[in-house]
């Protein structure tokens, strides 16, 4: 049996180190949504501070995105890899040591840097990774590992702290050691990750996204507006949903938190495993359908405080997060220009991570003139509008190539 696992490893090794890289960063970002109100009530922090501490996770993420981008072009996928993973463990550190918010603050922007870079490097680290260079699994690899990854991050954060025991401090050490963990892995099968080979461009940190050809740029287009669309969606949920079920639910803690963001990552995995090889149109379609169904049963909760309608919103936007974002970095995938791959790759994650923050700072915005509970209708509508013109457009692709 250990031949056979040594065999796998050898083979897969670097495949496996950098998926399991991506699903930890992107757990790591969601870490702290059950631990909010904790914060809040420990440190004695008004409300607005928590949104600071998000949004920096965000401004973390886009200069390294916009200006980082290609940086494994140059240092090398394993060299990106293992910074990534350098900057996380900084990140949590931090965390776990933080004495208030501004230090957390600090933590998260770091977190969130490190995260950005990986995300494209990652994804292109995957494809070169794989035996075969499979791009097809390669995209499903990466696109469910941030999926379930990011449901998955409060299930861990809410289970250790509502133990009670340094509920502040265990979530982020658990993580830390998961992450020495990996950087083991990833050192063990660095051979895996050395490309690109020959000689590569100097060092530039100059903002210079692209986007492809005229030929493909239809289809990576809407694809852009899949990915923004499918961030907005899961930021709108993971900030919301926390309070509103500490206000309908009986039942108080971090664990509830967590519980509820599981049914979410469970639908993800489901729609991910039972649909893996569904044309990507036709996915992107459903997975944007389910997001307009999604948003409206939040809608619907706000109104009525009803946890039924609650738990309905967290299976369809789990649903439409696996079906959304698969299909969406698929398309995006298939449809770059090899020679741009990885800032191609850089301007589609732009679109998402745009899309996790401006709807909600406009929400945020709406709320202080007309009250939270109208600013989640004023978004509803708008959001139902561009998901069901996404998913009209995706229904109207010719199939695209396989990879």
């Amino acid at each position: 049996m250990r031949f056979v696992a040594g065999r796998v490893l050898d083979r897969w090794g670097g495949f496996i180190a950098v998926a399991v890289a991506l699903s930890l960063c992107f757990s790591v970002s969601s870490l702290p949504t059950p631990l909010y109100p904790l914060y809040q009530s420990t440190w004695g922090i008004p409300p607005s501070s928590l949104s600071y501490i998000f949004a920096a996770y965000m401004l973390g993420v886009l200069p390294s995105l916009i200006c980082f981008g290609r940086l494994s072009d140059t240092l090398g996928r394993y060299g990106v890899v293992m910074t990534s993973l350098s900057l996380l463990l900084v990140g949590l550190f931090l965390s776990a040591i933080a004495p208030g918010e501004g230090v957390l603050i600090v933590a998260r922007f770091i977190i969130g840097f490190g995260n950005g870079l990986l995300t494209t490097a990652g994804a292109v680290a995957l494809v070169e990774a794989h035996p075969l260079r499979n791009r097809h699994m390669a995209s499903v690899v990466t696109s469910m590992g941030i999926s379930v990854a990011f449901g998955i991050g409060p299930v861990v954060g809410g289970s250790l702290a509502q133990t009670g025991y340094a509920p502040l401090v265990l979530p982020y050490v658990v993580l830390f050691v998961a992450a020495l963990l990996n950087v083991a892995l990833t050192v063990r099968y660095r051979a895996h990750l050395l490309g690109p080979f020959g000689k590569r461009p100097p060092l530039s940190i100059r903002p210079q996204l692209a986007i492809p050809s005229p030929a493909k740029r239809p289809a990576f287009f809407l694809a852009c507006g899949a990915g923004f669309a499918t961030f907005s969606v899961c930021s709108l949920f993971a900030s919301m949903v926390p309070s509103l079920l500490l206000q309908v639910l009986p039942w108080k803690g971090p664990l509830v938190v967590g519980l509820a963001f599981l049914i979410m990552a469970l639908a993800c995995v489901l729609a991910q495993i039972t649909q893996r090889d569904v044309e990507p149109f036709k996915g992107m379609f459903y997975g944007m359908i389910a997001f307009a169904l999604a948003v409206i049963s939040l809608a619907v909760g706000v109104a009525t405080s009803s946890v039924f309608v609650l738990a309905l919103g967290m299976i369809l936007v789990g649903t439409g997060q696996g079906l959304g974002f698969m299909s969406s970095a698929v398309i995006a995938n298939i449809n770059v220009d090899e020679n741009q791959r990885t800032a191609n790759m850089s301007t589609y994650f732009l679109c998402a991570y745009i899309g996790a923050t401006a709807p909600i700072v406009g929400v945020g915005v709406l709320a202080d003139h007309i009250g939270l509970a109208v600013a989640v209708y004023v978004y509803v509508v708008l959001m139902t509008c561009v998901l069901l013109g996404l998913g009209f457009l995706a229904a109207r692709q010719p199939r695209p190539r396989r990879l």
